[in-house]
Parts: C-alpha cells; structure tokens; sequence
C-alpha cells in the first residue's frame, strides 16, 4: 500500500500521523519531503532555447495530420 499524506507541522515542530487501521502492528517506512522547496523548472532550465515554444508552437503548416486506425500492434511485455 502507498499513501500520500499532506499535513503540516505544528509551531513546536510536531507531526502527528493517524494512518488506516488496517496498517497496525506493521514496519512502515516514512519519507518526509518538504513540498516549499519543489519547483518546476523553465524551459530554459530545461534546456530549450529562451524562444523554443513561440517559435514551435502551433507553427504546422503542412497538410491535415491523422493518426490511422490501429488495427493490430506488437505484444509487449507488461501486456502479458
């Protein structure tokens, strides 16, 4: 089972946890990750150039594209 709790921490620095019922008695792992230092990168960060997606984005001027119907495709191994 994996569980995704989001509290916060009190003004004394305590955390305090109810979890299932379901998971008394059992060794559990628990991974503190704090959520104010997560940050989504640029895409120049990223590595695209500063004016990659104005440049890209929405500029086909080809014909119509489609996607034919797929009508049998290559087993792979998680289909199993």
């Amino acid at each position: 089972m994996k569980l995704k709790l989001i509290s916060k921490v009190d003004a004394n620095g305590n955390l305090w946890l109810q979890l299932p019922q379901q998971l008394a008695n059992r060794e559990l792992e628990i991974i503190i990750s704090d959520t104010s230092e997560e940050k989504t990168l640029t895409p120049e960060e990223l590595g695209y150039p500063n004016d990659f997606f104005e440049k890209t984005a929405g500029k086909w001027e080809g014909e119509l594209l489609t996607r034919e119907n797929i009508v049998d495709c290559d087993q792979r191994i998680w289909d199993n």
